[in-house]
């Protein structure tokens, strides 16, 4: 008899064009291989297309859709949101239906801040709550950095009431699995982004194509703004390097770019892949796991990056731990044939590692 696990989202599982969307698509996945019927509720926040929609029909056993009826709420409390400020309690009625139809063995809502539909399950139903990332004081960990929080963010104590609600906490790193057990009686675990091995081969160039990809949030462009300062210090490199810019960040980054060719969205990440040498991501601050590391490193791609970038990867390699951006642009100056091979092994041992721990991390969870 097969096992049900609905999955209740805000986020659509496609295209897997950011980080949140990729991660969504990968547990439920893994669900799906360890023979799981896979219900995926998405919640529109984001929209939904004709072809989004074929996309998910397709991909998952059953997916169901409710439309937002209006934008969503700004803050309750002003300076930071409630947390079922942008939840919708027809997602709750919706799901109430379902559950007497279907008996669900799991249910796991991704986002801290639509873990109310927790509530109207049966105690027969495992109740997951998938964080993605820590939204408790995320704005002043934002304004620190010297930023303007975007999306949602709440208290610490707003947060702990919403991982109450479930018996199972999925961290996506060690250092969130430890925070949450700070604020949190219910038991947390770690279940990282867990994405197969697609080495690609890349064209030959005249010259070394670096290449970086992400969405356009503030933590981004800002470590690009960043890159591109110490690049354009040592103009020297562009005689070595051209460096190549994909996905959303571009629109926001188009203005202030000196140095990238930019490509815009890209419709199937192989392509953009294909045409780098080395990936990187200059990341500064900011938190959750930073997906297009493994993104890039399972693309067999050798990675030079910082240790913010590298939160929840284990690596020994100097090169994917700088200290600053200006580390990691003076590790790309000293970057020659042999340092560049051997950063590529390094690259395919660190995916590997993490890889097969999650994976073990996943079949202890769910079976």
């Amino acid at each position: 008899m097969s096992k049900h696990v609905l999955i209740v989202s805000p986020i659509p599982s496609h295209p897997q064009f950011q980080g949140n969307s990729a991660r969504i698509f990968r547990l439920n996945r893994m669900f799906q291989l360890s023979g799981y019927q896979v219900h995926f509720l998405y919640f529109g926040m984001e929209g939904l297309d004709e072809e989004q929609q074929r996309e998910m029909e397709q991909q998952w056993d059953y997916f169901h859709f409710i439309r937002p009826e209006g934008p969503a709420a700004e803050p309750s409390f002003g300076e930071f949101f409630d947390i079922d400020d942008w939840y919708d309690d027809r997602v709750s009625d919706y799901v109430d239906g379902l559950c007497q139809k279907w008996s669900f063995d799991v249910c796991v809502a991704n986002y801290v801040w639509f873990s109310k539909v927790l509530d109207v399950l049966p105690n027969t139903t495992q109740k997951v709550i998938d964080t993605h990332d820590v939204f408790g004081d995320r704005h002043i960990v934002a304004k620190q950095a010297g930023l303007e929080p975007v999306w949602f963010y709440t208290t610490q104590e707003l947060e702990a009431y919403a991982l109450d609600r479930a018996d199972l906490v999925l961290a996506i790193q060690d250092e969130e699995k430890a925070y949450f057990e700070t604020i949190t009686e219910t038991r947390v675990e770690v279940m990282g982004y867990v994405v197969p091995f697609q080495p690609l081969v890349t064209a030959k160039h005249d010259k070394v194509v670096v290449g970086y990809i992400g969405s356009g949030n503030p933590f981004n462009v800002e470590s690009l703004r960043v890159f591109q300062q110490e690049i354009m210090a040592k103009p020297e490199l562009m005689q070595k390097f051209t460096f190549l810019l994909g996905g959303t960040v571009c629109k926001v980054f188009a203005e202030m770019n000196e140095i990238f060719d930019i490509i815009g969205l890209v419709d199937d990440l192989d392509d953009f892949y294909r045409r780098i040498d080395i990936a990187i991501n200059p990341m500064l601050g900011g938190t959750g796991l930073k997906i297009k590391s493994l993104e890039a490193l399972s693309y067999g791609k050798a990675l030079l990056a910082t240790k913010d970038a590298m939160v929840g990867i284990s690596t020994t390699d100097p090169h994917q731990q700088a200290n600053s951006i200006l580390d990691m642009v003076a590790s790309l100056s000293e970057l020659d044939d042999a340092r560049h091979k051997l950063l590529l092994t390094n690259s395919s041992d660190v995916f590997h590692q993490y890889n097969g721990e999650h994976i073990s991390n996943f079949k202890n969870l769910f079976g």
